[in-house]
């Protein structure tokens, strides 16, 4: 049973991906197939919808220099055999539970996430920027033009909506303003930060089983930090932080700081 700060059982696989294998090269190039494959799993009931939710079914696909490989992490046990044939090359599997206990006040850690950072926008100049480059984006796409100027049309709308309500548009952040998003959300989930490293990631095109589209940014962050929450910290690792953890970001990863 999980709770907000711990969890029974905390299990960790480390699969590293067979580059030979189609199956590997559809679920790259599709988070939504990754979801998919990853969610095979874990045990479930197929028709629930908060399943992932349930297990806290983390995952995250990174390089090494043995080719790409899938991290994943659930509340609930892991089974890999169920991987497709020829999936991986080799798996490795762990309790990860003792690092929610050595998590206490004062420790200095290193730190690992694959994140979505956002910033909510309400000026109107830059949300016709955002407008006018979502239609760009879609003609390159290969859309025509009257459904980029539809996609458009339908964005300017939404700000309209929201701009009634006092409300703005949450974006991808820039360049300029995503270690202040990284630094407000550790800060919030117990982690004061003493070394940041930012690497942008490939924007995060996955398609839903419904067949809808969605769209993230994405950042890997890297670095130390000093726990001042110790609950809230756990309540991160065991659950995740932000967005798009369907699609493989919020897996925070701990391991002691030595140097």
């Amino acid at each position: 049973m999980t709770t907000s700060t711990g969890t029974s059982q905390l299990a960790l696989a480390q699969i590293q991906l067979n580059p030979a294998s189609r199956a590997v090269h559809r679920d790259l190039a599709d988070p939504g197939n990754m979801h998919r494959t990853v969610m095979n799993l874990i045990d479930r009931d197929r028709d629930n919808p908060t399943a992932r939710r349930d297990a806290n079914l983390l995952y995250r696909t990174e390089r090494n220099p043995a080719g790409a490989a899938l991290l994943v992490q659930a509340t609930v046990p892991l089974h890999p055999d169920r991987l497709p044939d020829d999936y991986a090359l080799t798996c490795a599997q762990r309790d990860a539970t003792p690092v929610l206990h050595w998590i206490t006040v004062g420790r200095t850690l290193r730190y690992r996430i694959h994140g979505n950072p956002d910033t909510c926008v309400r000026d109107p100049k830059a949300l016709q920027k955002e407008a006018d480059r979502r239609a760009e984006s879609a003609v390159k796409a290969g859309k025509s033009y009257a459904e980029a100027t539809k996609i458009r049309d339908e964005f300017l709308e939404r700000v309209a909506r929201n701009a009634a309500k006092r409300r703005g548009i949450t974006l991808p952040a820039t360049s300029d303003n995503i270690n202040a998003w990284w630094t407000r959300t550790a800060e919030a989930n117990g982690l004061h930060l003493e070394l940041v490293i930012d690497s942008p990631l490939p924007r995060i095109n996955a398609t839903r089983s419904s067949g809808r589209a969605v769209t993230l940014g994405a950042t890997a962050f890297d670095g130390i930090a000093t726990i001042a929450d110790p609950d809230a910290v756990r309540a991160a690792v065991t659950n995740g932080i932000g967005k798009g953890r369907a699609y493989g970001l919020g897996l925070l990863s701990l391991a002691p700081h030595t140097g």
